[in-house]
């Protein structure tokens, strides 16, 4: 092979591997159609379940994420306009919305940029920004999503960034043999199909998470099974939707009452008490705060309580411990939820902003003791 061949050659590798926007992009999976019209109608928007890929719901993908809606219409509007409508419910009332999204026609699908920026000088410098769309149906039937992304860039041969392209699947309303939520005289029920399953004697209500629903009765929250059967008291004031978390067999989400947040499972059983100001994800554990007061805790109950000012992750992994300040006093918490008194370790030093990677502090093991809940507060029922 010549030099000049070999050259070619690795330049068009590097502009196929480079950068995202000149890789081929997949559109096998999407159903050839005559007419794009044809995708008008009525939606879920959370996806249909896919086990090898990330499943978005509909609203995420269009940049929506904030959007709490269970379903979405389609409906062409022009050549190269969809209209996407939906009811949210803002503060326990129904608010008719709609977005329009301007794109372009191909034969198998409806393609819509959301950015499309890009600076390309070969083999010396790139920098992408690229989101697309592209909507239609894939073999089954269902609307096929795929949304391809590309935040990357290169100096010669360094390249970075992120590209990639995600498959997610929407099922009909009319089609579905699932269970959907339907209103009657004001008020709101479940049936499948023709059939009535709850009867309409709810507000409102949110479509079922699996076989777990969100109803609401006078401006207040919980949950029903599939039979109607109630598995919490209706009197929060919003349940966020029932997720599982860490392969676990339950479900869980976050609840509300009286600007307090706890966590309730799938059988309506609360696992953190409905009193904290704050729960965040920390990355290993949840961050629960009350006041200015920090502890731990995971979705099936609390780990620390908030009794400290400070609290640090489990940084000290050959201890399993956390760092954590109470009266200006540093202790030192494990994962089972015991405290312990520190001292200062003799063999940690610091030299400038380098340690030698000893702990600050070791543990008086024999000053372990549990921390109860109650410490925190006297009644979180």
């Amino acid at each position: 092979m010549t030099r000049k061949k070999v050259f070619i050659l690795i330049v068009s590798v590097f502009l196929i591997y480079s950068c995202g926007t000149y890789r081929i992009n997949k559109t096998s999976d999407f159903k050839k159609t005559t007419n794009l019209d044809s995708l008008n109608g009525n939606y879920f928007s959370k996806p249909f379940p896919l086990k090898k890929n990330y499943n978005k719901d509909f609203f995420s993908l269009i940049n929506k994420s904030n959007t709490q809606s269970d379903f979405f219409n389609l409906e062409f509007i022009g050549k190269n306009d969809l209209k996407i409508s939906f009811n949210e419910i803002v503060e326990n009332k129904f608010v008719s919305k709609e977005i329009i999204l301007k794109g372009k026609r191909k034969k198998k699908f409806f393609e819509v940029y959301f950015s499309k920026n890009q600076f390309f000088i070969p083999i010396l410098y790139g920098n992408f920004d690229i989101d697309r769309l592209r909507i239609g149906f894939d073999k089954t039937g269902k609307i096929l999503i795929r949304n391809f992304s590309d935040g990357s860039g290169n100096i010669l041969f360094i390249g970075g960034g992120f590209s990639g392209e995600s498959k997610s699947l929407f099922e009909s309303v009319e089609k579905s043999s699932t269970i959907i939520p339907f209103s009657k005289d004001g008020k709101w029920g479940f049936k499948k199909r023709n059939d009535t399953i709850i009867k309409p004697i709810y507000d409102f209500v949110r479509a079922f998470d699996e076989n777990i629903a969100r109803v609401c009765k006078n401006n207040k929250w919980g949950l029903v099974d599939n039979k109607g059967n109630y598995l919490s008291e209706i009197i929060y004031d919003n349940i966020n939707p029932i997720k599982t978390y860490n392969n676990d067999s339950l479900k869980y989400s976050f609840v509300y009452l009286n600007k307090k947040k706890g966590i309730i499972n799938s059988t309506g059983k609360i696992t953190v008490p409905v009193i904290y100001d704050e729960i965040k994800d920390n990355g290993e554990y949840l961050e629960i705060k009350i006041g200015d007061k920090v502890g731990f805790c995971n979705y099936e109950n609390v780990i620390i309580p908030s009794i400290f000012s400070r609290l640090s992750s489990y940084i000290y992994h050959q201890y399993n411990y956390a760092e954590a300040e109470r009266n200006n006093m540093i202790y030192y918490v494990d994962k089972m939820g015991y405290e312990y008194q520190t001292q200062p370790n003799p063999y940690y030093s610091k030299i400038g902003f380098l340690e030698n990677g000893q702990p600050k502090y070791i543990p008086n093991i024999e000053s372990k003791r549990k921390i109860y809940i109650e410490e925190q507060v006297k009644d979180f029922n």
